[in-house]
């Protein structure tokens, strides 16, 4: 986006106060807790020994559950109070993980990694083909890139569910920045991601919309998710 930076974006996560960090839940909110996460588990499968790159990993919960499943995880995050909550929990919670703070866009690694998981970050960065880029080169040969998404063809908020029973898309071709709670995230279509995908050299495995049980819908009043799909999950292999 012409109008707006990766330093942007940074600064306005970086503006989200201490006490929203702390409360976002060991497994992170509901839709993290009851629909990405088990996606991103279905996706990995057994992950004991295996070393994973947590891209973008934001207060590290997702780094944290996959130390204890035994995995070796790295997490890598550019907000600074998201960096040093992460680096705090590490602190007093030792399981092994190791923190990077840097910018996905202009960091850059060695082949490393068995997987690396980008869960609900792309969307957020203005540069994004590099950071899916220097992902996937962090990928040892026949390593999985699993990233997930606002679903850009659902992303009305849930909100406008109860008002209307429906979800609109307008606009949906055009690449635009989009307000939220803190700074923005970018609405691209679908095919944008799907097809930086493959250009980085690598094979579409997994496409999952994960969809919210009934009785959870029920009891969080987010019927939207069970009908609708709110986010999607991208697993594709590194072919090189």
């Amino acid at each position: 986006m012409a109008d707006r930076t990766n330093t942007d974006v940074i600064k306005a996560w970086a503006a989200i106060p201490q006490e929203n960090i702390e409360n976002f839940g060991d497994e992170g909110d509901v839709t993290r807790k009851y629909l990405l996460n088990p996606a991103i588990f279905m996706a990995l499968g057994d992950v004991r020994g295996k070393t994973i790159l947590d891209a973008g990993c934001g207060q590290g919960y997702l780094s944290r559950l996959l130390a204890k499943r035994e995995a070796s995880v790295t997490g890598i995050e550019p907000a600074e109070a998201f960096y040093a909550y992460a680096l705090h929990r590490e602190q007093i919670e030792p399981l092994g993980i190791t923190y990077l703070q840097a910018d996905l866009s202009t960091w850059s690694c060695p082949p490393t990694f068995d997987y690396v998981i980008a869960n609900m970050v792309f969307m957020d960065i203005p540069n994004y083909a590099s950071a899916l880029l220097n992902c996937v080169a962090a990928l040892k040969r026949n390593g999985a890139l699993i990233f997930s998404l606002l679903h850009p063809c659902f992303e009305e908020a849930g909100s406008e569910w109860k008002k209307k029973g429906a979800v609109e898309i307008r606009d949906y071709f055009q690449e635009r920045p989009v307000k939220q709670n803190y700074g923005h995230f970018i609405h691209r279509p679908l095919s944008s991601y799907l097809n930086s995908v493959i250009r980085a050299g690598c094979t579409l495995h997994q496409v999952i919309e994960p969809q919210l049980e009934e009785t959870i819908a029920r009891q969080y009043d987010a019927e939207r998710y069970r009908y609708v799909p709110g986010y999607i999950l991208i697993s594709a292999t590194k072919s090189s």
